[in-house]
This record gives structure tokens, sequence and C-alpha cells, in this order.
């Protein structure tokens, strides 16, 4: 409750200091299938943004929409910007926005996404987001099944200039991929942290930074929860995208897992980790290089992806790498995505069933794990990375259509393979399985509601046992105030 007290009160200080309204400082935080919207423009070249960096932030953005032209756009890229427009006219000039929303489901969910069934059964969430000036802020209070709440999804953030600097725990997603993302995803719970970031992802008008194209960065310090093998873990998360031409963005991500119970928490210890430096096991004074180890666990990501035009249709292909700081191999994930008609189709496919290093080849539970922090990458018990967690294979083939009065219909098939060696990590713990997966949502909107309907038909097999059947159904409905 302290943490509640604390925001709540700093969300009555941007109340009650601040003056002219102003804007959210992100797209896709109150609907994520705004920045898809953001994404059929940016293919079709409609609009010049850095965008696979998740939430992407609006200033900027809602300038180059205002220039658009309807008359000049593709149906496909005019649903997306008449959506977009839509949402602008709704939180332009306002000083508050609120909403209730209520999901309900026949099970819990082992996959999240940025859109679909949640991890939870049950979850009554109320949230309300004020704009003032500079400031911005949101309170959501959670309410799950079996008594649990939270405030994921809350912050408080202040624009000075260029820069944004938010506290707080929002989902977040870096990477190019529609399925997953190895480096973060919005599996796990949102990880509360301070964050420095670009208030926008478009151009620079610096004559340096100019050569760069759109681009964007954001540096943050998160807090993991007490309830894990190092108790109060930190996460140090840095990412910078840009567009150097229209056609390619570049993305580099490095997560940084140091301090804890009984670790060194100091500057000098951030540091140390951020710059992987090696120290003696068991403290000792000296020691020859093979007997040293960085106490901190990194992640490192390289994404790419080119889009071209292939008879008049924008055609996508990208691909990420991830890596450990304890001599892994690369985890991979590509894939590539067009358009037929007014539907948007993407293929992809990702493994993180790698070796922990080229001498020890068929050795697996090294993505995402550490002898040090042994609940590895992880916040509550999911995957910060992938989707899938570690040790998994997993293709995904996906469809999404916008409907002129701002429908969505979304539809998913995955084959996965997990853990397939029977070895921990989570969540099988000495268990492999092998998923086919039918997933599907519609969603629509009618006056101040929004109303999603999805289900999930799976087959899934545990070891060598036999084949079972599945199906979970969804309801998402929200509502909004103001």
């Amino acid at each position: 409750m302290a943490s509640f007290r604390c925001l709540t009160l700093a969300l009555f200080l941007v109340l009650t200091t601040a003056e002219d309204a102003s804007a959210s400082p992100w797209i896709g935080t109150i609907d994520p299938q705004l920045h898809g919207d953001l994404q059929i423009l940016s293919e079709w070249g409609y609009i010049d943004v850095a965008l696979t960096s998740f939430p992407v932030p609006w200033k900027g953005i809602s300038e180059q929409l205002d220039k658009l032209s309807e008359s000049e756009l593709p149906p496909v890229a005019v649903v997306s910007l008449q959506r977009l427009k839509h949402y602008l006219r709704q939180i332009r000039g306002k000083q508050q926005h609120s909403y209730v929303r209520l999901y309900g489901a026949t099970d819990t969910n082992g996959f999240t996404t940025l859109d679909g069934a949640e991890g939870s059964d049950a979850i009554l969430s109320l949230n309300t987001e004020v704009f003032y000036g500079r400031w911005a802020g949101n309170l959501a209070v959670n309410y799950l099944s079996g008594g649990e709440k939270n405030l994921d999804n809350s912050f408080i953030a202040y624009q000075f200039g260029d820069w944004n600097l938010r506290l707080g725990a929002i989902d977040q997603w870096w990477g190019p991929a529609n399925s997953s993302s190895l480096i973060l995803s919005n599996n796990a719970r949102p990880i509360p942290a301070i964050a420095l970031s670009r208030a926008e992802a478009d151009s620079s008008e610096n004559s340096w930074l100019s050569i760069l194209g759109p681009w964007y960065f954001t540096t943050q310090l998160g807090q993991l929860e007490s309830n894990r093998y190092i108790s109060d873990a930190k996460l140090s998360m840095t990412r910078f995208n840009f567009r150097p031409i229209d056609e390619l963005e570049i993305g580099a991500s490095w997560l940084t897992m140091w301090g804890g119970e009984q670790l060194g928490n100091s500057v000098e210890d951030f540091w140390h980790a951020v710059t992987l430096k090696a120290e003696c096991l068991d403290s000792q004074p000296s020691c020859s290089n093979l007997d040293k180890v960085t106490k901190a666990n990194s992640l490192a990501s390289l994404d790419v992806k080119y889009t071209m035009k292939m008879f008049s249709v924008p055609f996508s292909i990208y691909g990420q790498l991830v890596a450990e700081s304890r001599d892994s191999e690369y985890a991979s994930l590509y894939g590539f995505s067009t358009y037929f008609k007014s539907y948007r189709i993407y293929f992809e496919k990702s493994d993180t069933e790698v070796a922990c290093s080229r001498n020890r080849a068929g050795q697996q539970n090294c993505i995402y794990e550490d002898d040090i922090y042994q609940s590895g990458f992880r916040f509550h018990e999911r995957a910060i990375g992938s989707t899938f967690d570690s040790d998994a294979k997993s293709l995904s083939v996906g469809l999404n259509k916008h409907y002129a009065d701002g429908d969505v219909v979304d539809v998913v098939l995955r084959q996965i393979e997990l853990n397939s060696d029977g070895i921990s990590p989570p969540p099988l713990q000495g268990q492999s399985e092998k998923v086919r997966q039918l997933s599907a949502f519609y969603q629509t909107n009618l006056r101040n509601f929004q109303l999603k309907v999805g289900s999930q038909f799976e087959r899934s097999r545990l070891d060598n046992a036999s084949w079972s059947s599945s199906t979970l159904l969804y309801t998402d409905l929200k509502y909004v105030f103001n």
C-alpha cells in the first residue's frame, strides 16, 4: 500500500501544480492496436518514425498525421489514419481520461502478447490518466482473481525539452516482431522503473543527429521483486533504435541484472555491472583470469527490420539476435510481413534452445538462466524476454485487419516446442511439451464501450503422453468515462 500512497500523492501534485492541458506521452498504452496503425502507415511510407520500441511517443507523430490527406492513401492506410486521428481528437484539450476495464476468461493464459488472452482469469482495472502541461500520469488499480491487486501500468512523467522522465511500471516491447521479443516483451508484468527517454521518435533538428534519421533512446533502472533467489535485484535497461534510411530500422538493447540482497548496490557496483567488470570467485584478493566472473548478468540484442515494395505492396523482413554475457550462443528470431488486400499477414520463427557455448554443444538451459541470479531473467516467475521463455522453438503465422468503423480482427496460428531436454527451466520444471495453438479475437467499439471477445484452441502433449485439447474463451470490456 505504500507504493499506492506514493503514486496517489504524485498524481495529486500533477493536478495541483500544472496549468495547460496536453496529451498522453505515448501511443498504445490504452489500446495496443494503435501501435499497429502506426506500423501500417510507416510500412506504406506515409510517416517517418522509429517504431520498434513500444510504446512510441506521440510528440512529432501527431504533426505528421495532421499533414496526411486520406485521398492520397490506399484503403488500408486510410483506416489506420482515421483510427489514430479519432483517438487524437478524443484526448486533445482534455486534462483527464478515465476508464474501467473488466476482463474475464475460462482459464489463465501461459503466453502473453500485446493483444490477446491475459495471464489471469479475471481482472478489474480502474484507470485515470491526467495530462497537465509538461506533466502526465496514470493511476491504474488492478484487482485480480484470488484477491491479488497491483498498480501495473501506473506512472508519472515529466517532459523537458526533447526528453521525458518517468517513474512507474508500463508494458514495453523492444523489437520488430509481433508474437515475441527476445529481450523485453510484455510476457511478464511491467517492471517498476525510473526511466529517461527521448520524448519523440522522429528525426532530430540537430545537424549532427539528423544523420540518424528518426531515432529513439531510453535508459531505465528497474526494481525486481523480493520473492526471488536474489531478493530485490535491480535491472538496468537501455535501448536505442533508429532509421538511417527510409527502408531500414536498426535497434540495439542491453539489460543488466545486478545488486540485490547481500550483493553490492552502490553506484560503484552499478558501474562495475554495466561495464562487465570481472572479479575473483569467493571475494579472493587475487586470482587467475579463469577464476574470475562478472557478478552481474547481462543480455544484449540486435534487431533489424527492412521494408521494401513488391508489386506496390510493402514487404518487410526482420530479425533479432540475443546473447548473454556468460558465454552463451545466440538466441534468434526472424520473420516477414506483407499485405494481402486489406489484411496484414506475418510469419515468425524464434529459437531460444541454444547451448551455453560452442564448446558445450547440446547443453541447454542457458538463455535467461544464471548461476548467481538463479531466478533468471524473470519477473514474478514469467520471462522478461521471450513470450515462450527459454529452451523453446516457435512458429507463428498471424493475420490482422483494421476496419473503417474501428473494429479489429486478429488471428494467430502457433506451433511451439517447449523444454525439449526435459530439464528445468520454468514453466514446465522437468517436462517437455509440444503445443499447437489457434487464437483469435474481434474488437469493436460502441459509443463509450470497447468490447473484445476472443478464443484460444490448443492441442498439447507433455513428454510422450497422448495429445490433449483445451479451449480458452475470454471477454475484455472497457468503458471510457470521458
